[in-house]
């Protein structure tokens, strides 16, 4: 183990835009604390108006001490996923870690997108990839779609290759895979939360629905709905992270009962978002992440974190 006196545990990605990574952090995170494990989450905290500053969003005991538009979506939407869990922002995430360590006496500590972040070190590296495209076009930005190089691949210690279609490795990355554990994942939708209340997405087939959301692919979530056999009367789609203002609410709500919609949903990261009173309006996806083989990804972390 990395001498931080804490596990140590990075989950991100080499490809600009979603990948996957709060849904991976919050399987493994449920995993650790069902360990008994006192977990803390390090985000940087993209788009939080309390700025990059460290700052405590959880403290692990029900205390929520910044919301949306404050603290960025995705930090709190896990706070509220893990009220056991500290959640922690801030650019520097080696002295997130030493409060997580310090004043909550967290035993693991999830890097939320820290596989770029080369200031602390950790136990255990794991990289997603996008199954179809893994290192898009081979190219960083402004050239191409990629954080780095695709030889980063190669700093990594555990694979999971998102959205897969199989288990099979794509061949333009097998060139920097020597070490490392290999895992196949998918993004599942399942399940609707309906005041409060999650029922099977089965169990509304036919629905008129108004939806919206503000991620990094908002077709993906767009096409999610029509799969589930859902009716979409109308849809809208914002850039990543928008925080957006009561009259573009309203103005989809509007929309929505014009043209006959009876439900009207969200993703879960933007439901955070929502003022409170129009929260009781609007139902949100949840995301669960399915695993080929999530005991052995488990048995790999408890390898490398006690190294």
């Amino acid at each position: 183990m990395v001498n931080h006196g804490i596990k140590t545990i990075s989950v991100g990605n080499l490809v600009m835009g979603g990948a996957g990574k709060t849904p991976h952090t919050l399987l493994i995170a449920g995993e650790m604390i069902k360990k008994g494990e006192k977990v803390a989450i390090l985000s940087l905290g993209y788009k939080g108006k309390v700025g990059y500053d460290i700052n405590v969003i959880s403290d692990g005991n029900g205390g929520l001490y910044h919301h949306p538009p404050m603290a960025a979506d995705e930090p709190y939407m896990m706070a509220k996923n893990y009220p056991e869990a500290v959640v922690i922002t801030g650019k520097k995430r080696e002295q997130s870690l030493a409060l997580a360590r310090d004043k909550y006496g967290a035993t693991v500590a999830i890097l939320d997108d820290g596989y770029q972040y080369k200031k602390l070190a950790r136990d255990v590296n794991i990289l997603l990839l996008d199954h179809k495209r893994p290192i898009s076009t081979g190219f960083p930005f402004p050239f191409g779609y990629l954080r780095e190089f695709p030889f980063a691949i190669n700093r990594s210690d555990i694979i999971i290759f998102t959205r897969a279609k199989n288990d099979n490795i794509p061949d333009n990355v097998k060139g920097f895979i020597n070490k490392q554990s290999i895992y196949f994942s998918n993004t599942v939708f399942h399940r609707v939360a309906i005041k409060n209340e999650f029922v099977e997405l089965s169990y509304i087939k036919g629905t008129k629905v108004c939806a919206y959301s503000a991620i990094a692919n908002n077709e993906v979530f767009y096409n999610t709905l029509i799969e589930a056999g859902l009716d979409v009367v109308f849809f809208a789609g914002f850039r990543d992270h928008s925080l957006l203002e009561e009259k573009t609410i309203n103005g989809i709500l509007t929309q929505g009962k014009n043209k006959g919609a009876s439900l009207f949903i969200t993703t879960e990261k933007d439901f955070v978002k929502l003022p409170s009173a129009y929260q009781p309006l609007f139902s949100y996806i949840k995301i669960d992440i399915e695993l080929n083989n999530k005991e052995g990804l488990l048995k790999d972390i408890e390898k490398l974190t006690s190294m």
